[in-house]
């Protein structure tokens, strides 16, 4: 099992990346302001 700093490190990144890939790869008009507020490992 991961260490609790480890898996905050790894949540924080992968959010980071979720919240650019919805801003820059999804082209639905439909999708207006999107944040990321949360990430469980």
């Amino acid at each position: 099992m991961a260490d609790a700093p480890r898996a905050r490190r790894i949540a924080d990144r992968i959010q980071e990346i979720v919240a650019r890939m919805l801003d820059t790869r999804i082209k639905d008009p439909r999708l207006g302001f999107v944040t990321v507020t949360d990430v469980r490992v």
